[in-house]
């Protein structure tokens, strides 16, 4: 008699299940493209006014979990719906405006690529669901967030990675929401947003199946959970920005620090056709009018000079920077191309280049250069870039795939890049201020990744200095969305943040969030800020993302088990 009814039980849930699902194919793609109208609309710049549709989007996408029997139907929609949010969301990649065949091509297929990745938490998960009982199945959201988190955190560590459209970034204008940050890094937003809309996709599979009424005490419990998950966030940055004011004066140290960003607005095509003399000129013409407000620290943009900086036949180039650097006493960061020369073929990469004539092996690497007064070029600390764009700068897993690198080549000459291996801290006397300033540079694509920035801090970074060149994509919603994440770069340290960008946007946002003094696109200007040194370290700083590690291994011990599981369930209802 039990048995009879638990089954009963099953097969209405079943058939309750059933009856909310729409069996017209037509409507499941209407379905799945307001899911991803939903979740690329969350992100910068429209996530400004629309960053809570993320949750509309995120609910769907687990409906055609629930709702489809089989893997290829769920993959359609999923993939789908999350191809329409990589539209919306990075449309911009291929840089429309320019002539450059590959960037276009290959901005393309990486829209088209992308969502392959971001659909593996939500095909586990199926799985996870498909080999459960219909009973147990709706409790599995509960795991989801871990999921899907797990993965985000995956994605940071590989060279395929493109962390731009995690679903915590949609937060990015939300400083009165995201200030708890500094203890679980941007993905403990992405963990929330995955909680709640979990919760409530259970608490509407509770109330449809009526296995609970609304008015119940469950609901009532769970309606509320939900509630206070979603303004937790609220209350808690309303009491850390309660304070604003005397937590930036007094709570930490007094030691400021004047700096100047120049924004040439140079047209990155341009830049690299032809005689380089002119971006020289401009660059110095940028750094004669910051002189003007007497910086301890001037900064040029990612490869300000189109050559490599510190070779032999540019040096009386690169002179010129040295020498305006002696005369005014200021130091100088600036982003070059640079070649290192391997003395030995030990530690050598496997993807090392050539010399022709002599033999040598070589790398290039995009990187950054702090010029002092007084020093010998040399000497100078060079930070080389250690997160690529996968594809753009450098091809993924070259090293393996050697006789695919040539295939990949940028019209302006600067993809094949090397990997850096040290996220480099600088540090340089301010003889205005008799203090040791210590930093660290983040060019371009490097800002993105979270834990990778908060080693910075961790290793003794007062502030952080992003540099990039997002000219490429035009007046579009990439350097908007890249200067919002630098929002959540300066929350999760509590440090200051001075942006340099050729084209836009330049910038300085301090450790709760608030941009300053900002170069809009498009415009040329030079910016100058006093910032606060803080030596302080967050939690999140000094431990790391302890919430990105959980959720990855219980994402790969549902890659390791669940193989084993479907075996042992397949063979034991025999």
């Amino acid at each position: 008699m039990f048995n009879f009814l638990f089954l009963s039980s099953i097969n209405m849930e079943y058939n309750t299940l059933h009856r909310l699902t729409f069996t017209n194919k037509y409507v499941k793609y209407i379905l799945s493209i307001i899911s991803g109208i939903t979740i690329g609309i969350s992100y910068p710049p429209t996530g400004e006014y629309f960053w809570f549709f993320i949750y509309f989007g995120i609910i769907l996408l687990l409906y055609f979990v629930y709702s489809e029997d089989t893997f290829r139907s769920v993959f359609k929609y999923t993939y789908f719906s999350l191809l329409i949010s990589n539209i919306i969301g990075i449309y911009w990649i291929s840089a429309w405006h320019s002539d450059d065949t590959f960037l276009k091509i290959g901005g393309i297929l990486a829209i088209i690529i992308h969502p392959l990745f971001n659909i593996i938490p939500i095909l586990i998960f199926f799985f996870l669901v498909k080999l459960n009982n219909q009973k147990k199945r709706y409790e599995l959201l509960f795991f989801f967030p871990f999921l899907w988190v797990g993965y985000e955190f995956f994605d940071n560590q590989w060279q395929l990675n493109f962390p731009w459209l995690e679903l915590g970034n949609t937060e990015a204008y939300n400083i009165n929401r995201i200030q708890y940050i500094e203890y679980t890094g941007i993905h403990g937003v992405s963990f929330l947003i995955c909680l709640a809309s979990s919760l409530l996709l259970y608490l509407f599979f509770q109330i449809v199946f009526k296995n609970w009424k609304i008015y119940s005490f469950k609901s009532f419990i769970l309606f509320l959970s939900i509630i206070i998950i979603l303004i937790f966030p609220n209350i808690f940055s309303y009491f850390t920005l309660k304070n604003i004011q005397n937590n930036i004066n007094n709570s930490y140290n007094s030691d400021v620090l004047s700096i100047s960003v120049i924004q040439t607005n140079i047209d990155p095509f341009e830049k690299w056709k032809g005689d380089p003399n002119w971006v020289v000129e401009k660059n110095l013409k940028g750094i004669r009018e910051a002189l003007k407000s007497n910086p301890d620290l001037i900064i040029l943009n990612e490869t300000a000079t189109p050559f490599f900086f510190l070779e032999d036949h540019n040096l009386l180039r690169s002179k010129k920077f040295t020498d305006i650097v002696d005369s005014s006493m200021k130091s100088l960061l600036m982003g070059i191309p640079h070649l290192e020369y391997y003395k030995d073929t030990i530690n050598v990469p496997e993807d090392a280049l050539r010399m022709s004539n002599s033999g040598k092996l070589y790398d290039k690497f995009n990187s950054a250069i702090l010029i002092e007064p007084n020093s010998k070029l040399s000497n100078s600390t060079i930070h080389k870039k250690v997160k690529l764009v996968p594809f753009s700068e450098k091809f993924p897993y070259q090293s393996y795939l050697k006789s695919l690198k040539s295939l990949f080549t940028w019209q302006v000459g600067i993809s094949g890049w090397q990997f850096g291996k040290v996220n480099t801290l600088f540090n340089f006397k301010s003889p205005k201020h008799n203090i040791n300033p210590k930093f660290s540079v983040l060019i371009c694509f490097e800002s993105v990744f979270s834990d990778y920035v908060r080693e910075s801090t961790k290793n003794g970074a007062q502030f952080l200095v992003i540099i990039t060149n997002d000219g490429w994509f035009g007046h579009t919603s990439g350097p908007i969305q890249h200067e919002r994440y630098a929002v959540l770069r300066a929350i999760e340290n509590r440090k200051w943040v001075s942006r340099c960008a050729q084209t836009g946007i330049s910038c300085f946002i301090d450790p709760f969030g608030v941009i300053h003094t900002t170069i809009p696109y498009g415009e040329e200007g030079v910016i100058t800020e006093k910032i606060i040194l803080n030596s302080e370290k967050t939690f999140y700083s000094e431990n790391g993302d302890i919430l990105g590690r959980i959720s990855f291994y219980l994402l790969g011990s549902c890659i390791l088990i669940l193989p084993i599981y479907g075996i042992f369930l397949k063979y034991g209802r025999k």
